[in-house]
């Protein structure tokens, strides 16, 4: 099984981040502030020659549910995750 198999897309645009108490899928981003935290998307959305930007540092990956964070964003031109990065000290590039 893949990591992306392992993480699924919530309906909110995150890959699964967390559990609920049930064990089942949720993005904890997003939970109680926005709908589809707790429901997994019924179809994935197709990251086919998508780029994810880290939010931070900028540094670019392809996109991928396996990606820390990962957020689709349809409307940009590339989705978001965290890339781990700790020498920008949380500075936006």
């Amino acid at each position: 099984m893949t990591t992306a198999n392992l993480r699924p897309m919530m309906k909110c645009g995150h890959a699964a981040n967390s559990l609920t108490w049930e064990k089942k899928p949720a993005c904890a981003i997003c939970f109680g502030i926005r709908d589809g935290a707790t429901v997994v998307a019924e179809t994935p959305p197709d990251l086919t020659g998508r780029e994810a930007g880290c939010s931070y540092c900028g540094k670019t990956r392809p996109s991928s549910p396996g990606l820390a964070f990962f957020e689709h964003c349809p409307e940009l031109t590339r989705d978001r995750f965290y890339c781990g990065c700790m020498d920008c000290g949380g500075r936006r590039r």
